[in-house]
């Protein structure tokens, strides 16, 4: 999954500007990303997720129709033979963290006492939860109003003369500021995640023990409604033995079809974006079954499709 939102608004520099002794680089396009369909097929499948390959590929049908219906354009197709890009299916073992927290389900003796020390326990988990995640947040109001003063930038560059060295130096400077703010938004979002899942376990912990003990206590929330979950359920990458996308974890058949879309959209080359009901946010919240027209702008853009918002 992908942080690099800044990027999506960024045309490639090439160097054609002569300003005395210096050659100033230009904004420009890059060659057509879209002419060819990114083939696919299914690579590992585990079945412990109850679902088969003909619904599983029938959600990626899904998806792929999310951002080929808006353009009338066949940016993907299902090519088994093919392994340019290989769609997964991994069972999440990264629970390993709470299995400690699992297993005390098995032990526990069923007294009110056990359930005070795990509701301390939560006391604790809980605030540690709360501080991480007030501290994401922060970093992440800040990296978008800045990220917002760069696309301003961007945009002055782009509509003045583009030979200013002073002005491109500083687009470079606060262009490799913002890429480090992403790459510590994603390291602050993945001890975030991980936190929530040892909550979360010891949530349903405390809550399946109460039922058992008939206990007349308050029943604990599992967190992620206040802050959505993240698209952490699914991953693209792409090195040198080609692209892939893993999906880890879902909770129905629409959470699927939109973690799928969302990782298309980044096998397409898109990026996320600060429209909260987009495919293309960072967090799976909204509930649009189809392309917003900050997801469509951007396919525009990366595509150099004309009048698709029409």
């Amino acid at each position: 999954m992908s942080w690099r939102v800044i990027l999506n608004t960024l045309v490639v520099l090439v160097f054609v500007g002569v300003l005395g002794a210096w050659i100033y680089p230009t904004f420009t396009k890059t060659p057509v990303p879209c002419e060819k369909p990114i083939a696919y097929t299914i690579g590992t499948f585990d079945r412990r997720f109850n679902i088969t390959q003909k619904d599983f590929l029938s959600a990626l049908t899904e998806a792929e129709n999310i951002w080929e219906k808006p353009v009338s354009k066949n940016l993907f197709i299902y090519s088994p033979e093919t392994r340019e890009l290989s769609v997964n299916l991994i069972y999440d073992e990264r629970q390993e963290v709470t299995s400690t927290l699992s297993g005390l389900e098995d032990t526990l003796e069923e007294s009110e006492s056990n359930y005070k020390a795990l509701q301390s326990n939560y006391i604790v988990l809980k605030k540690d939860y709360d501080d991480a995640k007030s501290a994401y947040d922060a970093l992440a109001s800040t990296f978008d109003e800045r990220n917002l003063s760069y696309q301003r930038m961007v945009e002055d560059w782009n509509a003045g003369p583009r030979t200013s060295k002073k002005q491109f130096e500083a687009l470079e400077v606060e262009r490799n500021t913002l890429e480090k703010a992403i790459e510590e938004l994603k390291s602050l979002e993945t001890q975030l995640n991980e936190k929530a899942r040892v909550l979360n376990n010891l949530v349903r912990t405390l809550n399946r023990l109460a039922q058992i003990l008939n206990l007349n206590v308050e029943k604990y929330n599992v967190i992620g409604a206040s802050r959505g979950e993240t698209f952490t359920g699914g991953l693209y990458t792409q090195d040198e033995g080609g692209q892939s996308i893993d999906i880890f974890e879902f909770s129905s058949r629409d959470k699927l079809v939109r973690i799928l879309a969302h990782e298309l959209g980044h096998a397409l080359g898109l990026d996320h974006n600060s429209d909260p009901k987009a495919i293309m946010y960072h967090l799976n919240e909204g509930e649009a079954e189809s392309l917003t027209p900050t997801d469509l702008a951007a396919l525009q853009t990366l595509c150099y499709t004309k009048d698709i918002s029409n």
